[in-house]
């Protein structure tokens, strides 16, 4: 890459440019990128950086974007040049921030624990107690040799005379680092000889550094039992929550897969309860314990508190550790480093007044207009940018009313540094987010970390997706770079294992709807294909007599209006052609098309750890392709979704069949897909068949169109459709994939293997409703139903459906109650 790309780049004025220290004169590290991409034309870059963003989207890494209709994901975004640090000037950030991630453990240590700095006044008493986030239960009466504050992150920025300034400390749960892994992921396909050549530092050390450590917190080093307790599906944080949990080797979980039993935390799984060791936690601190915090929450582990002092289990962070985000303890950090530490901090952060603290607010109200005025307590999840917005005599005026409540600060001019557009070089805003964790003496600080750029100068603290895109960070070696595992190394012999029943019940439970919501999809999808196949053909509707049947179908399934079914009504309702594509891609009616795919999405989301990259890229895709166009869709624009998102069905079906280990979660996946296909079948026989369709030839060709089966039938019986034949091609034939028989038959062996907790003599309800229905069709005549059917008695064929139809939810409810049963939510016994 010739550095004339940057002839047009110039950084803004007033801030440091990270690439040039002079006009023309490259800095050190950004000289030696540019020589390491020197063959690369702007054209190869260009494809190269395409391809890394590809990468990004298959392997999934998005996050929800509150923005965007029908819930889909906003993809990750990775701008193609890396911020480049040179080794010399990285080993001061990290001591510096090994500096002060000690630092911080030792105030969150005290502040729950003896409270020496409140009591000589290091601290404001105020500061403290009037916190919303300090809570008594986090409180300790003895100092635990523990740390705190065992995950730290820093938003950090360099200010106009090139010195890094801290911007924020993240010391809740500090979200990124699988966003920066993920940045690196992709950067090593896009520029693989570049990082070789500039010799990048690798990112695994640090992660090793958390296995490590999570590891030393258990009292079992060798068998700890490591949960990664996340937020619900769909939250900010799930998606890299799930990549981090598969990464390190850690059990995914929310908080309804954990309980507490004498004080000892547990794992829910099909085996029973599993202890868990150490729990690292996604949820504010607030948010973890129902019983003895918040009861709104739905996050939390109730007596999870309890547990932690009695000392069973560790929790990471430290239940309270977030109280050192709020930007009134940066007042007081460069005094207490000097108490604490008896040194200077390394990196200053920026510079901060309490209001409560009567000489600073004459201070900040002489200079209001300078300051960047900010609440004084930050709440995750709370936007204080409205402040923003408000003019020096509101701001005045609110200050003055409560004064405590809020810290003036610095105003930030960020760095710059080039960013790609595609086709020229742009400069954007750099902040930089820097991890470090606990290691057995100190810190081990990331060789990098999550940079965000932004093209306006404004804040970026409010949450790590703001921004526009962001970039990897690459720390220059100064000499070679060693390869470095997540990988064990083959010292110990392993015992042999296959199944297990570790699979939290949770995640059993999403496998089931999720295999139920697949064929749900499948089903709903060749119906609609089959009603939009005969509205769009040459033929006259009025003239396709089994087109009121699938529309009757349509109707009973609760897709369309039941007015269409109706002739008196249906004259006076608008033409199905138009009705069709709004009702089958409405995502707020439930079981509609668009709201099944959903479903199905958002149910794979819940087990993304356990499934294989392949399997989710098929569901994630197919989710965001299965969208109306525009609102004006006709039924050709819905028919090829339709018929895309059958394919992608397809797909999906075969990674079931062929991509899944034959686990607990493959048996519980493919049970629901066997029930809710045999349930689809009955309807679908029921609804065709009544009212004289099961003599019509063409409504009987439509069912078995819709059933999948219409092949295997005309290479039976050519085009002579007899409802007796049809019968046992969908009902009795165990040979047929798509019969009822042959789902009950494997319903009846799932039963039989799904684990029990004790030996159990003879078989479970589960067991014999499987093992009813499938005698029930063994010994179901088809034929006899047929000429029954035929001489006018329906009951035969009526009364054989009616069991099915009303044992199939009883083995569904027989499942739920035996593996999915969860306790009723906790609540608060006695206010704090």
């Amino acid at each position: 890459m010739d550095a004339t790309l940057f002839s047009g780049y110039a950084g803004a004025g007033g801030s440091y440019d990270e690439v040039f220290s002079a006009p023309g004169e490259l800095r050190p590290a950004w000289r030696q990128f540019i020589e390491a991409t020197e063959g690369l034309t702007r054209a190869e870059f260009g494809r190269r950086w395409e391809q890394a963003q590809r990468l990004l989207q298959q392997n999934s890494l998005a996050y929800p974007d509150p923005k965007a209709p029908h819930a889909r994901s906003h993809p990750w975004e990775l701008d193609a040049f890396p911020l480049v640090i040179e080794a010399a000037e990285w080993r001061g950030v990290a001591a510096a921030l090994r500096q002060r991630a000690t630092l911080l453990d030792l105030v969150l240590q005290d502040l729950y624990g003896p409270q020496q700095l409140i009591k000589s006044g290091h601290i404001p008493a105020e500061a403290v107690f009037r916190h919303p986030g300090f809570l008594l239960p986090y409180c300790r009466p003895e100092v635990s040799p523990q740390r705190i504050l065992h995950v730290y992150g820093a938003d950090v920025a360099r200010s106009p005379e090139g010195r890094w300034w801290v911007l924020d400390d993240r010391c809740e749960s500090p979200s990124g680092a699988g966003f920066a892994l993920q940045n690196r992921i992709a950067m090593s396909r896009m520029l693989p000889d570049v990082i070789h050549e500039c010799r990048v530092e690798r990112l695994a050390p640090y992660f090793i550094s958390v296995q490590e450590h999570l590891a030393r917190l258990a009292p079992d080093r060798e068998r700890a039992r490591i949960v990664w307790l996340s937020q619900l599906a769909g939250s900010a944080n799930y998606f890299e929550d799930a990549f981090l949990a598969r990464y390190l080797g850690y059990t995914l979980a929310e908080a309804g897969d954990l309980a507490v039993r004498r004080n000892r935390l547990y794992l829910k799984t099909l085996g029973g309860l599993s202890p868990v060791d150490v729990l690292l936690r996604r949820p504010n601190s607030e948010n973890c314990d129902p019983l003895e915090l918040s009861d709104a929450s739905s996050m939390g582990v109730a007596g999870l508190l309890q547990c932690l002092r009695s000392n069973n289990a560790a929790v990471a962070n430290g239940l309270g550790s977030g109280l050192l985000e709020s930007p009134l303890f940066m007042a007081f950090l460069p005094q207490l480093s000097e108490t604490l530490l008896s040194e200077p901090l390394l990196m200053p952060n920026v510079a901060t007044w309490w209001c409560g603290d009567p000489k600073s607010k004459r201070y900040v109200l002489s200079r209001i207009s300078e300051l960047a005025i900010r609440p004084a307590y930050r709440r995750r999840g709370v936007n204080d940018s409205r402040l923003l917005e408000l003019s020096r005599s509101e701001l005045t005026a609110m200050i003055e009313a409560n004064p405590a409540a809020y810290v003036a600060q610095e105003r930030v001019r960020r760095s710059t540094a080039p960013v790609w557009s595609g086709n020229d070089v742009t400069h954007s805003y750099i902040s930089l987010r820097a991890f470090a964790v606990s290691t057995a003496d100190s810190y081990e600080v990331m060789p990098g970390g999550l940079a965000r750029v932004s093209a306006a100068l404004g804040p970026l603290d409010v949450s790590l997706l703001e921004g526009e895109r962001s970039k990897d960070t690459w720390v220059l070696a100064e000499g070679p770079v060693s390869s470095v595992t997540l990988l064990s190394a083959p010292d110990e012999p392993l015992a042999l294992r296959r199944g297990g029943v570790d699979l939290p019940s949770r995640a059993a439970e999403h496998f089931f709807w999720l295999g139920r919501q697949s064929v749900r999809a499948e089903s709903l999808g060749k119906l609609i294909r089959a009603v939009a196949l005969r509205l769009t053909s040459e033929q006259d509707a009025e003239r396709i007599p089994e087109l009121q049947l699938l529309i009757r179908v349509l109707a009973e399934l609760g897709q369309i209006e039941p007015g269409y079914v109706v002739e008196e009504i249906k004259v006076q309702m608008p033409a199905l052609e138009k009705l069709l594509p709004a009702a089958v891609f409405d995502d707020k009616t439930p079981g509609t098309l668009r709201s099944t795919v959903a479903n199905l999405a958002q149910l794979a989301a819940t087990v993304r750890d356990l499934i294989s990259l392949d399997t989710w890229r098929i569901i994630r895709e197919l989710n965001d392709e299965f969208q109306p166009v525009k609102s004006d869709d006709g039924l050709l624009d819905m028919l090829v979704k339709v018929d895309g998102l059958l394919a992608s069905l397809a797909a999906l079906t075969g990674q079931f069949a062929e991509g899944m280990t034959r686990t607990h979660a493959w048996r519980f996946l493919d049970f629901g897909r066997r029930l809710e296909r045999t349930l689809q079948a009955s309807q679908l026989i029921r609804s065709v068949v009544a009212e004289g369709g099961g003599s019509d030839p063409a409504a009987l060709e439509s069912l078995l169109e819709v059933s999948d089966s219409l092949m295997t039938y005309r290479s039976r019986y050519y085009s002579r459709f007899q409802l007796g034949a049809v019968l046992d091609l969908l009902m009795t034939d165990e040979t047929n994939p798509r019969s009822m028989a042959f789902q009950l038959v494997e319903c009846t062996s799932h039963a039989a293997q799904l684990p029990r907790e004790s030996v159990v003599p003879g078989q479970v309800t589960e067991e014999r409703l499987a093992a009813s229905l499938l005698h029930l069709i063994r010994r179901s005549d088809p034929l006899a139903i047929a000429r029954a059917y035929e001489s006018g008695d329906e009951e035969p064929l009526d009364s054989l459906l009616t069991t099915i139809d009303t044992t199939l939810p009883k083995l569904s409810d027989a499942v739920s109650h035996r593996y999915f049963f969860h306790s009723g939510s906790a609540q608060r016994l006695a206010n704090n």
